[in-house]
């Protein structure tokens, strides 16, 4: 049925009715997609995905707590990949037996080796007590007991460069304790060297206490040595301070009854050597080496000893043919060319040299 429209203002073209219907139609279409896509949106799913991806978040972002504590790693070696994957037995096999490979290694690890088993057998043998069986290894000598000479009185001829005199060596012992003294004397100025000496005799033979000496226009120098206060030292009036006691150590006039004693003794033959630590006035203690040179034929030993240094003293002695083995010659001299010789008298300590 034709409706009545109003006629188009003049000068304007006629609406057309369906220009407006398509745009209208999209519109509601992509209205219609996007309540759709609202509606199938649900919060809940974000609310049970952020629980699960924050542990995996914390843990990717914690450091790596460290392992516990336990035996250090060994080494053990590892055979190559097999290209092909085990069978579930084979691998659980695997997993047994490899617990038991690294266990062997790690005991084997923690044993010495053969090489520091030996060094530490080496080490605890050195510090035990040397046997006398054929090991080797030996027992230390005891010391030589020595019984020093009965009491004597020596008359000697002293000369000393171009002084010439009298000597005297006197020895007085109980066979406990002694004492000795030497004099050197020359007609005008009297006595130009007095030695004494005095101490016990214990099983290693003469054993001084103190030692002095006096020469011509000089005071009196002495040694000290104590030895029963649990620090054995020797103590000297020219300085000050103080040297360790030795075994055997003697003075500057202990040594020749000393020397006596050690020659009496069996079994010597040229060759053999006797060291003495000796002692001296002037605060210095030296090792005194006396070789045995030879024997004559009347039995007279013959004995030197060689200074240590420029200003040492060079010895040597002959003794009697006979034991008591006194000097019958004593020759001391120094780099100076300061020679004390005393040469014994005919009488009843000695006889003609």
């Amino acid at each position: 049925m034709p409706t009545d429209r109003p006629a188009p203002p003049e000068g304007r073209p006629p609406r057309r009715p369906g220009r407006l219907a398509l745009p209208a139609a999209l519109l509601m279409l992509t209205l219609g997609a996007h309540l759709w896509l609202i509606g199938r949106w649900s919060p809940p799913a974000q609310a049970a995905t952020a629980p699960a991806l924050r542990p995996v978040l914390a843990r990717v972002a914690e450091p790596p707590a460290p392992p516990a504590p336990g035996p250090m790693p060994v080494a053990v070696p590892v055979a190559a990949a097999d290209p092909t994957p085990a069978e579930p037995a084979t691998r659980a096999a695997a997993d047994r037996q490899a617990p038991a490979r690294v266990t062997a290694v790690a005991l084997a690890a923690s044993r010495p080796a053969p090489a520091r088993r030996a060094r530490a057998g080496a080490a605890a043998s050195s510090t035990a007590t040397p046997a006398s069986s054929g090991d080797g290894l030996r027992a230390p000598a005891a010391p030589e007991r020595l019984q020093p000479p009965a009491s004597a009185q020596l008359h000697y001829r002293m000369s000393r460069g171009a002084l010439t005199g009298s000597g005297l060596i006197e020895w007085d012992s109980d066979g406990h304790r002694y004492r000795m003294q030497l004099q050197a004397r020359v007609p005008v100025f009297g006595v130009l060297l007095e030695q004494r000496s005095e101490g016990r005799i214990d099983a290693s033979g003469v054993a001084p206490e103190r030692h002095t000496e006096r020469r011509l226009r000089r005071s009196e120098r002495a040694v000290s040595f104590v030895r029963d206060d649990g620090r054995p030292r020797v103590l000297f009036s020219a300085r000050e301070g103080e040297s360790p006691l030795q075994p055997g150590t003697q003075d500057r006039l202990s040594w020749i009854a000393q020397l006596a004693a050690w020659i009496e003794r069996p079994g010597r033959t040229a060759g053999t050597q006797l060291t003495l630590p000796v002692a001296g006035v002037g605060g210095e203690v030296h090792d005194w080496t006396f070789t045995l040179i030879d024997r004559d034929e009347a039995g007279r030993w013959h004995l030197r000893r060689e200074p240590d240094g420029p200003h040492d003293t060079h010895a040597e002695v002959w003794t009697l043919p006979q034991p008591p083995y006194w000097p019958q010659r004593l020759r001391l001299s120094d780099d100076g060319g300061d020679v004390l010789e005393l040469l014994l008298q005919p009488g009843p300590g000695g006889a003609d040299p």
